[in-house]
């Protein structure tokens, strides 16, 4: 070996060493009878080594420096830390994470440990403290589980207000014997309008009227489109052996729909909601009258 090789290596040596003493991680290495080394800060986060002897027996090594499993109860087995991997199998394990319990930390840190085989059967094993992390992790872990409680509890808060709204948007009242009445407030689109007609429809079955009033009153704007739909209720309430009347057609929707060309051809229309029950209650007299005479 020249002098210039010798003193390369000297030189690598003293770099290694350096190294070794001044990584910020911790660095633990085995040679290949199990014989430790650890650098300083590996000896702060497992300080086992100042009372474990370096040659502390490979089989010892989990209770020596006090290793568990993530669940920081159960002895970590001996046979799966990185390190023993690495001298035994040969293996390359990274970021792996146990716990280490200590007497500067009772409650466990948690360690993320890298090992690799080295040449002449030795192994390294380099190692941090994530400690800190996990923690975050699991207050980040703990604010989703919230956020997704309290995220489920809008969504059943907002389901209880769309019933709720609905059955304030769609009421069905009964205004005398065997009438029903339907108030229509807002926009009418095809969703609303699939609701309002399941509802009086099934209204209409269960009390068995004679007369369904829808009143338009409030809404103010009516198209091609929402004149449709309203035909359809009232076909659909005549189909079920009701009358239906529709009241409440205010002068701008009723100019609208002669622009449009549209109108409620053959359904009866009545100025208001008392005009329309009027009539009702007075069908209902003359019907009562045939009867009885």
């Amino acid at each position: 070996m020249s002098l210039d090789t010798q003193h390369d290596l000297e030189s690598l040596r003293a770099m290694l060493g350096i190294l070794f003493e001044n990584n910020p991680d911790g660095v633990c290495i085995s040679d290949s009878s199990g014989k430790l080394s650890i650098n300083p800060i590996g000896q702060v986060m497992v300080p086992g080594q100042t009372t474990a002897p370096a040659d502390t027996p490979i089989d010892d090594w989990s209770k020596a420096f006090g290793l568990f499993l993530p669940d920081g109860e159960t002895p970590h087995p001996v046979e799966a830390l990185p390190l023993v991997r690495a001298l035994t199998r040969r293996e390359t394990v990274r970021d792996y994470e146990l716990i280490s319990k200590t007497p500067t930390t009772p409650d466990g840190a948690w360690l993320s440990i890298t090992a690799s085989p080295l040449p002449g059967g030795a192994a390294i094993a380099v190692f941090r403290d994530i400690t800190e992390r996990k923690r975050l992790e699991a207050r980040l872990a703990e604010r989703n589980s919230a956020l997704g409680k309290q995220m489920e509890e809008n969504r059943d808060l907002i389901e209880r207000l769309r019933l709720a709204v609905d059955e304030l948007s769609t009421p069905v009242l009964e205004l005398w014997d065997d009438v029903l009445a339907l108030p229509v407030v807002g926009v009418v689109d095809t969703v609303r309008s699939k609701r309002m007609m399941e509802k009086i429809l099934a209204e209409v079955v269960s009390r068995r009227c004679r007369f369904v009033i829808i009143d338009i009153t409030g809404v103010d704007v009516v198209d091609t489109s929402t004149a449709d739909r309203f035909m359809k209720l009232a076909r659909a309430i005549e189909l079920l052996g009701a009358d239906c009347v529709i009241s409440g057609v205010q002068p701008a929707v009723a100019q609208t729909l002669t622009d449009l060309g549209v109108s409620f051809r053959g359904l009866l229309t009545k100025r208001n909601l008392k005009r329309a029950l009027d009539h009702c209650i007075s069908m209902k007299e003359k019907g009562s009258s045939h009867v009885e005479s």
